[in-house]
């Protein structure tokens, strides 16, 4: 339950940054003046590991969603695309099938009433077996 959390704070804040076109770190202080909430640490994790890796983790994206430019997504569905495929390639305690399972459930509450199947047939299509996880530090 904390990571469901922590992902949620995640996708609030990118979502934010991305369409107030704002920086992360605006955004964040923003967060910390205006909710009572505690920011959590992986949440701060996943969006940091989201901005950093953002160039790869969009082109990675328009490889496997054929159709659908990142820039045309809704800025919704691309956030939790966004963040999803972060996990799934980056954080090894994380299988790719718990990533998909919760962006979907990311879509469920926040998007379209299609934005499920669509989130969760990207997501399969860019599993990691397609790309290989990513080596880090």
């Amino acid at each position: 339950m904390r990571r469901r959390t922590a992902r949620k704070q995640a996708f609030l804040a990118l979502y934010q940054s991305d369409i107030n076109e704002r920086s992360l770190e605006d955004t964040l202080g923003l967060w910390r003046s205006s909710y009572q909430e505690e920011f959590r640490e992986y949440a701060r994790t996943l969006t940091e590991g989201v901005e950093r890796e953002r160039e790869d983790l969009d082109a990675r994206l328009s490889e496997v969603a054929i159709g659908w430019p990142v820039h045309r997504m809704s800025a919704v569905d691309r956030t939790i695309l966004r963040l999803a495929l972060y996990e799934m390639l980056y954080v090894d305690d994380v299988p790719p099938d718990v990533a998909i399972n919760e962006a979907i459930e990311l879509a469920t509450g926040f998007s379209s009433e299609e934005a499920p199947a669509f989130v969760g047939g990207v997501l399969r299509g860019a599993e990691p077996n397609i790309f290989g996880r990513v080596e880090h530090g």
